[in-house]
């Protein structure tokens, strides 16, 4: 077996020109954890700040980029693999630390998913980054019930694009903000209820009135700063706001 690979490494902080290709170990997965022959890996801005010098990986990670890959399962914990249902030959879709940016990535099995039918590798690699970061913040912490209100600030963003799809497929009223006409039609296609421009229109006076006074269930914000009063004033009793990120 080969016990090395290719990787794509950041040689220095600045521009996609710093990203080469290396000679790498191949990686062994520990216990809880499976080996991925990767065949797609994801984009996420993560990966552009750790380019950049703006963003550290966690200790004792990869310092290789890619957070989400997908591909096959070549070996792992027999013991976690069969509590996980998955097997050996499988197609996976995995959200990781790092590493993902080469011929082979470890991965938690917890953070492993079956490629669904009908999709690509490509397709399959842009899952895990943004399903798991929803799920986690709008239903398990955030709570969202069939039948509240979800107010999703950046609509057409990664996030907001699941965010949308999910809350909408679970039986949410959606609002959705954007930062023009173009993309909050974008939103609306995408399954929002409703979509406003936070430049032409004040998303707090607009949220009250799509409730008719009642406000949001829950925020999901990825900008912060002075966001967080307003979103006060626009969210319902007993609602709730989750920051994931302070863009701003």
């Amino acid at each position: 077996m080969n016990q090395t690979m290719q990787a794509v490494a950041i040689t220095s902080f600045g521009g996609p020109d710093v990203l080469a290709l290396a000679d790498r170990a191949k990686p062994q997965p520990a216990a809880g954890e499976l080996l991925i022959r990767v065949a797609a890996s994801g984009i996420n801005r993560p990966d552009v700040l750790q380019r950049l010098g703006h963003y550290a990986p966690p200790p004792g990670t990869s310092d290789l980029p890619g957070l989400e890959v997908a591909g096959v399962v070549e070996s792992g914990d027999a013991e976690a693999l069969a509590r996980a249902g998955i097997q050996v030959g499988d197609r996976v879709c995995a959200l990781v630390a790092g590493g993902g940016y080469a011929q082979w990535c470890v991965a938690p099995v917890e953070q492993c998913l079956p490629v669904p039918a009908g999709f690509s590798d490509i397709e399959a690699a842009s899952l895990p980054e943004t399903f798991f970061t929803v799920w986690s913040n709008v239903f398990d912490r955030g709570c969202l019930q069939s039948g509240e209100t979800l107010l999703m600030q950046g609509g057409t963003s990664g996030i907001g694009v699941t965010a949308i799809q999910l809350a909408r497929a679970f039986g949410a009223t959606v609002i959705a903000t954007a930062g023009s006409d173009e993309k909050c039609a974008a939103c609306v296609r995408l399954g929002a209820h409703h979509a406003i421009n936070y430049k032409s229109q004040d998303f707090v006076a607009e949220a009250k009135r799509i409730t008719e006074g009642r406000g949001v269930d829950v925020v999901l914000d990825m900008v912060a700063g002075d966001y967080v009063a307003r979103e006060v004033e626009c969210v319902a009793e007993d609602g709730r706001i989750v920051i994931i990120a302070v863009q701003g």
